[in-house]
């Protein structure tokens, strides 16, 4: 969904004009500390990079398959090259073949550009003390990847962070640890090109080598789009089972979807993984799925959690039968006859019984005999905390449901 840049909180606006300034400084001095031929070839190279679709990601927003170039340019090129040439030709690339709005395109830009060159930067100080060789541009090209996603994930938290109200250390550690693999794979391609440039040592075989990564784009493009579509199809497993579940009880989509929403949230707040995240998100809308077996009595071991964890068992997902099979599992134990408490119970559960209680309390549903206010439901839940729920847990819920209020009261 396009977004005007007069629609950003003030703070986002801040922040983008901050972003785009320090860019440009750097790139002025970098203009007078370049070869032309680099930084206008890298700049058509990377504009062209905006040929290739982004990737949809499922929990919101869109991954450009482009770090593969990046690390390339970092071992091939000077940061003041890459700075410029990442910077300039992404942000031409988004405005010209993905139609990005300008601001969008300038945090792009920027937050690309600039961390580029940081991993170009360290890529070049780790190759200059090494002995020549593939050795050393090994350990360059894993420094680039490593330098580029901490510095990269850190502007774009700071972003979500202002935009969205993530958390921004949390925020910024599961994008760091997510798909490391596909990164190694980055990293391989560039050590094969620099050690080619490396023996060539011509300006114009080391743009081809760059121009070449660019073209091979559609093939980590496509392992992102596989990696993402497997995780729509079990978004899309989990919608037909809602629907199903509605038979049983007509409130269970917009119950689960509230429950998800908070469950997410506090997931954020305590640092769950991307990974970790999108099972929370699929087992809070299906936490009542054991209702498709029936209403009637059961014992202790067939309790709704369990029966609900044995319909989940085979998703491809454990986490989220995990998830599931335990969110009615007291923080103390009680009544447990696997004896599971406190921190053995997975994290996941504790949040998931913690956002489960809280709108049931607010919904009038069991074991709320009727709907309380706001209030009333965080001091039932900070009751509950350390017999029932995780007190951790509980804190984050009401902090969460704290800036949550604030913010409507703020766009009010």
């Amino acid at each position: 969904m396009r977004q005007y840049f007069r629609e950003l909180p003030r703070q986002s606006q801040v922040f983008t004009v901050v972003l785009a300034c320090s860019y440009l400084v750097m790139a002025v001095w970098g203009f007078s500390h370049c070869r032309l031929a680099a930084w206008a070839g890298l700049i058509v190279i990377f504009a062209s990079t905006g040929l290739v679709r982004p990737v949809p990601n499922p929990t919101g927003g869109q991954i450009f398959p482009t770090n593969s170039v990046k690390i390339v340019a970092a071992l091939l090129w000077q940061p003041q090259e890459v700075l410029i040439g990442v910077g300039l030709g992404s942000f031409l690339g988004l405005l010209l073949f993905r139609r990005t709005e300008a601001w969008r395109a300038t945090n792009n830009g920027a937050g690309w550009g600039l961390s580029s060159a940081v991993a170009s930067f360290a890529a070049q100080l780790a190759i200059s003390k090494m002995q020549p060789g593939l050795a050393g541009l090994m350990v360059a090209a894993l420094i680039a990847v490593a330098t580029n996603r901490v510095i990269n994930e850190g502007i774009f938290s700071i972003d979500k962070n202002l935009r969205f109200g993530h958390p921004f250390f949390a925020t910024w550690l599961q994008n760091v640890l997510d798909q490391w693999f596909s990164q190694i794979l980055a990293a391989s391609m560039a050590i094969v090109l620099a050690a080619i440039a490396g023996r060539i040592d011509n300006i114009w075989a080391s743009l081809v080598l760059t121009t070449i990564s660019a073209i091979a784009l559609p093939i980590p493009r496509q392992e992102l789009a596989y990696y993402h579509r497997a995780r729509q199809m079990q978004d899309e497993i989990v919608e037909a089972v809602v629907r199903a579940l509605e038979g049983v009880d007509p409130t269970a989509r917009a119950h689960g979807d509230r429950v998800s929403a908070l469950a997410v949230e506090i997931g954020r707040q305590l640092g769950m993984s991307t990974r970790a995240l999108v099972a929370l998100r699929l087992a809070s809308r299906l936490h009542d799925v054991g209702l498709l077996a029936g209403r009637q009595d059961s014992s202790v071991e067939e309790r709704h959690g369990a029966i609900g964890a044995r319909i989940l068992g085979r998703f491809p997902d454990p986490l989220i039968a995990e998830f599931v099979g335990a969110h009615h599992t007291r923080w103390d134990g009680v009544g447990e006859p696997d004896k599971k408490q406190g921190r053995t119970i997975p994290l996941g559960a504790r949040i998931l019984a913690a956002a489960e209680v809280y709108h049931s309390a607010l919904e009038g549903r069991p074991p709320f005999p009727s709907s309380l206010s706001k209030q009333e439901a965080a001091n039932s839940l900070v009751a509950l905390g350390g017999t029932v729920l995780d007190p951790q847990v509980v804190a984050a819920l009401l902090h969460v449901v704290s800036e949550q209020q604030t913010d409507l009261g703020a766009a009010g």
